[in-house]
């Protein structure tokens, strides 16, 4: 099979995935009991997730069926090297952040923050700029997140 094809199957593979996981939430949310005294509810997160998660996974299956049609052999960019071990790296990364909100009880914020910045490293280069712009942008995005939920959601995150 010509590495095209394969890097389209690669995708429509991970856009079913994604909106399988979406449904997923859809179908839990659904469980969920309607809203007393709150505007949105505790069903309003899962449905606002699972509507992003069909949103990019939409965009990974169209750019892959385009890229299809066109015969056009993936760019390198559309084809970065793969590394089974900066996988294994995210998901260490994304047990370590559920351990230490769920068991060691870190705040929402600071957990946030660093399990950004050890994703964003265990994926990209790793330099003192990148960690640098991982731990700012983990920060501004956790900040965001638990601002959002506050404020909008009523939804407290320690």
């Amino acid at each position: 099979m010509p590495d095209s094809k394969r890097h389209v199957f690669a995708d429509l593979i991970l856009a079913g995935c994604v909106a399988a996981g979406a449904a997923a939430l859809f179908i839990g949310a659904a469980e969920l009991p309607p809203p007393r005294f709150e505007p949105l509810g505790s069903a309003a997160l899962p449905r606002i997730l699972g509507g992003l998660l069909l949103f990019f996974a939409a965009t990974v299956a169209v750019r892959a069926v385009l890229r299809w049609r066109s015969g056009a052999a993936p760019s390198q960019a559309d084809a970065p090297e793969t590394m089974p071990l900066r996988g294994l790296a995210v998901l260490l990364a994304l047990l370590a952040y559920v351990f230490a909100m769920d068991v060691l009880r870190v705040p929402f914020v600071p957990a946030t923050t660093l399990f950004v910045a050890a994703v964003g490293l265990s994926t990209g280069r790793r330099s003192w700029l990148n960690l640098g712009v991982f731990l700012a942008l983990g920060l501004v995005l956790s900040l965001a997140i638990s601002t959002i939920l506050s404020r909008y959601l009523f939804i407290t995150i320690n």
